[in-house]
């Protein structure tokens, strides 16, 4: 009788002290460091996303520790704990990288569509420039530096498209540039025509 009581005490303890690995849960950490990876959190949420790497390593080296240990009894309750602490962080990571993409694409288009406006305005004004009196290798000149903005505009939104938002943005920037720098030229070639003129009028004109 009073083996049979070890017995039963024994097999209690062991039912109330094994603890299955925590396979699943960290398998699901897993999937949301991959979430986060998958949205590139490594770029834009680079101090979130290694913060969450390091948090699945140790629970996954926690978790490996306890399931070899040569004991009876396993508790996974600190693995747990880890598992749960690391899934919390991958899943920040991809919230944050989600919402610095975003920030980062509109920020782009912002330059982007300014710069736009900027090369369609120096068009307009390139084309109501008068030409002639000494002034067609000026205007030539410009409508090539419009073209290369024009290039520029074209390179930046194919940066976006490819999520290189800086590159975009930087891209967007010199277009701007040339636009206003094509502007400005355009100023200069109008009063260098009308001065031009002005010396090509006859001299009783100009009294």
């Amino acid at each position: 009788m009073k083996m049979r009581a070890i017995s039963l005490f024994v097999a209690v303890a062991v039912l109330a002290g094994c603890d299955d690995p925590p396979t699943a849960e960290l398998d699901a950490a897993k999937q949301a460091l991959d979430a986060a990876r998958d949205v590139e959190a490594e770029q834009f949420a680079a101090n979130e996303y290694a913060a969450a790497q390091r948090a699945y390593s140790e629970a996954e080296a926690t978790t490996n520790a306890e399931a070899e240990r040569f004991f009876l009894f396993k508790d996974f309750e600190q693995a747990r704990a880890q598992i749960a602490d690391a899934k919390t962080k991958a899943m920040r990571a991809e919230t944050s990288a989600q919402a610095e993409k975003t920030r980062q694409r509109e920020s782009a288009q912002a330059v982007i569509v300014a710069a736009r406006d900027a090369v369609t305005a120096a068009y307009t004004s390139l084309e109501e420039a008068p030409s002639g009196k000494g002034t067609e290798a000026d205007i030539e000149e410009l409508r090539a530096e419009l073209s290369s903005a024009e290039a520029d505009l074209d390179a930046a939104e194919a940066a976006l498209d490819s999520d290189n938002f800086s590159g975009a943005e930087s891209l967007a920037e010199s277009a701007d540039q040339k636009a206003t720098e094509v502007a400005d030229g355009v100023m200069v070639a109008v009063d260098k025509y009308h001065e031009l003129v002005e010396k090509m009028r006859p001299w009783y004109e100009r009294i």
